[in-house]
Order: C-alpha cells, then sequence, then structure tokens
C-alpha cells in the first residue's frame, strides 16, 4: 500500500460517530429553519481544492458532504499533477464562504485522520489555490464545524 494509507478503524468508528452526530445536527437545523418564520435560506456555492490524493478519499468527502442535511457536493474538477482536485459545494445555510470552508477543512482534516492515522499532516499535497467565489489570495482556515450547524449567525 501506499505510504498514504494508514487506515485506523478506531479512527474510522471515531469519525462515523462525529458524522452521525453533524447529520443529526443539520437535520434539526434544517427543521427549525423551515418551522420559523422568515428567511429561510442563506445560500452560497464554494470552491474547495482538496487535500485528498486517492478517488476513496474524494468519493469519500465528497459523500459525507452531500449526506450533511444543508450542504450538497454539485460539481468536482479532477485535480493535476499541479492543481488539487477541487470539489464545489452548495451551502444552503450559510452565505459566509470562509465558514463554510472551515467547516469543510475540519470534515477533510477528519477523514485524513481516519484514512492516513494521526500524523498525517504535511504528508499530502492540495489545500493550495485560487477557490471559487473566494477573493484572490484568500486561504483555508482550520476551525470547527461543517454543514448547516457550521458558523451560524443568528438574525436579529
Amino acid at each position: 500500500m501506499s505510504d498514504h494509507w494508514r487506515f485506523s478503524i478506531w479512527n474510522m468508528v471515531g469519525y462515523l460517530v462525529w458524522l452521525i452526530g453533524q447529520v443529526i445536527s443539520g437535520s434539526l437545523q434544517v427543521a427549525r429553519r423551515a418551522l420559523t418564520p422568515g428567511t429561510f435560506a442563506e445560500p452560497s456555492i464554494v470552491g474547495f481544492p482538496l487535500r485528498c490524493a486517492t478517488d476513496l478519499e474524494v468519493t469519500w468527502m465528497a459523500s459525507s458532504i452531500t449526506i450533511t442535511p444543508g450542504t450538497l457536493v454539485v460539481g468536482t474538477a479532477h485535480g493535476t499533477d499541479t492543481e488539487p482536485a477541487t470539489v464545489f459545494v452548495h451551502s444552503v445555510f450559510d452565505s459566509d464562504l470562509n465558514s463554510v470552508r472551515d467547516g469543510l477543512r475540519d470534515m477533510e482534516d477528519r477523514l485524513l485522520k481516519m484514512t492516513r492515522g494521526s500524523g498525517w499532516e504535511g504528508r499530502s499535497g492540495g489545500g493550495s489555490g485560487a477557490e471559487f467565489g473566494a477573493e484572490p489570495g484568500a486561504g483555508h482556515g482550520v476551525g470547527p464545524g461543517v454543514g448547516p450547524a457550521a458558523g451560524r449567525r443568528r438574525r436579529p
């Protein structure tokens, strides 16, 4: 196997428990927004260059995004030798592009820990370059949350 693959059953269990929590949290957020009068959606589409290197990692990341209520992968761009694969994500409830990216980065960090084991940081490419919907030079942050529960601001 390649040096990128250090799969851990314990990290997989941890990732799946976290992902189930995100699905539950996202479902509650969608229900609350649907039942609350006022603006339902604050949509955005974000291009997110991945550090995922294998087809399995990219597929698992795209699937994780899509099963989280309030987010959907609407497209992908195939990576090259110099550019990482990119997913284009529609977020229904977060128009703050940096907040969406922070949630996606957290999800990807957890996914890569599952597929590559602890200490994988810095051993992969990708994660750089301009993003769709971002100002030139905008980078990625690392922060909590993903999906509809990430980075929520309450409206007055």
